[in-house]
């Protein structure tokens, strides 16, 4: 049979690269109907594109996921990165060194990264961001879906949970793991917060480990020539939500209060609702989502931090809202039984204080 000499190209024709899915987001962008501004809003839970959503529910806090390559810096690269008011990248760096866009030859120029204490982070401009490319075995294991990932906290925790697998097995390519969001108590100002951050875990005993360590070089070789799409930081189909009431941020961005419930939806909606009726609301219709175990061991914790002791049995009943709202105030630096029941009237009064 005939075969061509020339039929492919070196270093091009042996490349195979994955595509992008989808996008899985830690949060909601709130848009402020008074001033018209947008910011994001952490949700303790995973937005999820519809075909995720089918297998894990529209609030999942945990998802299957395994790494396509055994490369960290392809599967979760990391940089500080400053995007102009078109969404073009102005500056991008590692904390040492980075690159940055003369405006008046429009190239890239090398300049030294100051990292965190850069102005343009405190400003907000700048920002400290990780893509996660994770491949959902139990959705499509013919691509990645892409996880942008800004918490400090997320970023060592990930990197962490990688490099333990990475010690156990020899890889991490192609294991079986779970990304969760956990609650973790943070301080900013002097205020403690609680966010929900992302936490790898490895389920498998000695000899599971044992097997996967038998199959780590036909792994890394059969993955060795996969590609990933870059990363893609512009989000423009984000999930909106109209505000009617103001929420307080913080310098870094993040959220210190909020008093309107976000609702489950993937569209741009309005919250037009007054809080009582969105209470009564929550209250009474059984359909609304329930307290979750994250919420739940938080409330915990911060009740013993502060010498709470309760029966905690009736949290189970709660609503995922109501849960919200007692980390919220048992996060204030006065808060007692009095303000607890004062804020929650017989949900309280009914637990053994």
């Amino acid at each position: 049979m005939f075969r061509p000499r020339f039929a492919s190209i070196k270093d091009l024709s042996e490349i195979r690269r994955l595509p992008r899915l989808g996008k899985i987001r830690l949060g909601v962008k709130l848009i402020s109907q008074r001033t018209k501004q947008e910011f994001p809003r952490e949700t303790e839970y995973f937005i999820v594109p519809p075909e995720v959503a089918k297998v894990y529910g529209d609030r999942p806090t945990a998802l299957e996921v395994m790494f396509p390559i055994n490369d960290r810096e392809a599967v979760f690269p990391q940089a500080y990165k400053w995007y102009g008011a078109m969404r073009g990248l102005k500056c991008v760096g590692n904390g040492v060194q980075a690159l940055r866009l003369r405006e008046e030859t429009r190239e890239m120029e090398e300049i030294e990264c100051n990292g965190h204490k850069c102005e343009h982070l405190v400003n907000g401009e700048c920002q400290r961001i990780g893509h996660l490319m994770v491949i959902l075995p139990r959705i499509n294991m013919g691509g990645v879906y892409q996880i942008d990932v800004g918490s400090y906290h997320s970023i060592v925790d990930v990197n962490s949970g990688i490099d333990y697998v990475q010690a156990l097995v020899g890889r991490f390519a192609m294991i079986p793991l779970r990304l969760c969001r956990v609650p973790k108590e943070t301080h900013f100002g002097g205020q403690k917060q609680i966010h929900y951050t992302l936490q790898l875990y490895f389920d498998a005993d000695i000899e599971v480990v044992n097997e996967l360590r038998r199959n780590t070089e036909t792994i890394l070789s059969s993955t060795r020539n996969l590609v990933l799409p870059p990363p893609e930081f512009v989000d423009q189909d984000g999930v909106l939500v109209e505000f009617e009431d103001e929420v307080k941020e913080s310098s870094a961005g993040e959220v210190v209060e909020s008093k309107v419930p976000l609702p489950d939806s993937s569209k741009k909606v309005e919250v037009k609702e007054e809080r009582k009726e969105a209470e009564v609301h929550n209250n009474e219709d059984e359909d609304r989502p329930k307290i979750t175990r994250q919420q739940i061991e938080a409330i915990k914790r911060l009740a013993e931090r502060r010498g709470v002791s309760a029966n905690f049995d009736f949290l189970k009943g709660l609503s995922y809202e109501m849960g919200s709202r007692i980390i919220s105030a048992m996060q204030k630096k006065d808060v007692s039984l009095h303000s607890l029941q004062k804020e929650f009237g017989d949900v309280i009064d009914e637990t053994p204080f």
